[in-house]
């Protein structure tokens, strides 16, 4: 596989680079995990240093040969330094377990299923979790200690924008009560919110918890 194969998965899904963007701009965000990735390489544009994790052959095969993906960061990243890639193969419900303990600011989760559960240790204190809620992962995400909500995510007219204020409306059910963890799970999907955003920014904060941040 080429660097087309990043591009064309780009072009099907469209481009993100404006969300990871925005979302590095407000947390600092240096390492980056993205467990679930597939071949979607629009972090590396935005953010230095992204470590991508997938079990799918044809992510397998794209990353082989680190040199098109490189290539292609390099051509649209939107930092000075070079980029750096990691490609990590396998089922990032068993193969996070392998990975170091609390190495990275910012892990991502999109479209992937249940990666807040599985992707904690690897985070630093601290650090963030991007997800949105397809797969009801933000859900999962909110009803978790280890988390607090920082920001919504917002996308209009092709731009991408954090909200950090009145966060108290955000993932409030519009049929209450909100379903247990027990219950996102046998759905795997997300519910309707009053206030939906297209994704969530939390905060990893292991030593106690508060269901949203206030701004600033």
């Amino acid at each position: 596989m080429t660097s087309r194969d990043f591009t064309d998965y780009i072009h099907h899904i469209g481009d993100r680079t404006g969300l990871f963007l925005a979302v590095a701009a407000h947390t600092g965000a240096r390492r980056t995990l993205y467990p679930g990735s597939y071949l979607d390489l629009t972090p590396s544009y935005a953010l230095p240093d992204v470590t991508y994790l997938d079990s799918d052959p044809r992510a397998r095969k794209a990353f082989a040969d680190p040199a098109g993906a490189l290539a292609l960061a390099g051509l649209h990243r939107h930092y000075p330094q070079d980029p750096e890639i990691t490609f990590v193969p396998g089922d990032y419900t068993r193969t996070l377990r392998e990975l170091p303990e609390a190495r990275w600011d910012l892990a991502v989760s999109l479209y992937a299923g249940p990666v807040s559960e599985h992707v904690t240790r690897c985070l630093k204190p601290g650090g963030w979790l991007l997800a949105n809620n397809s797969h009801a992962d933000a859900g999962l995400a909110h009803l978790n200690p280890a988390y607090r909500l920082a920001a919504a995510v917002h996308h209009r007219a092709g731009r991408y924008r954090l909200t950090t204020g009145n966060l108290e409306r955000y993932l409030q059910p519009k049929a209450s009560p909100h379903p247990t963890r027990e219950q996102l799970h046998a759905t795997g999907r997300g519910i309707a919110y009053t206030h939906p955003a297209t994704a969530y920014l939390f905060r990893h904060a292991p030593h106690g918890h508060r269901r949203t941040e206030a701004p600033g």
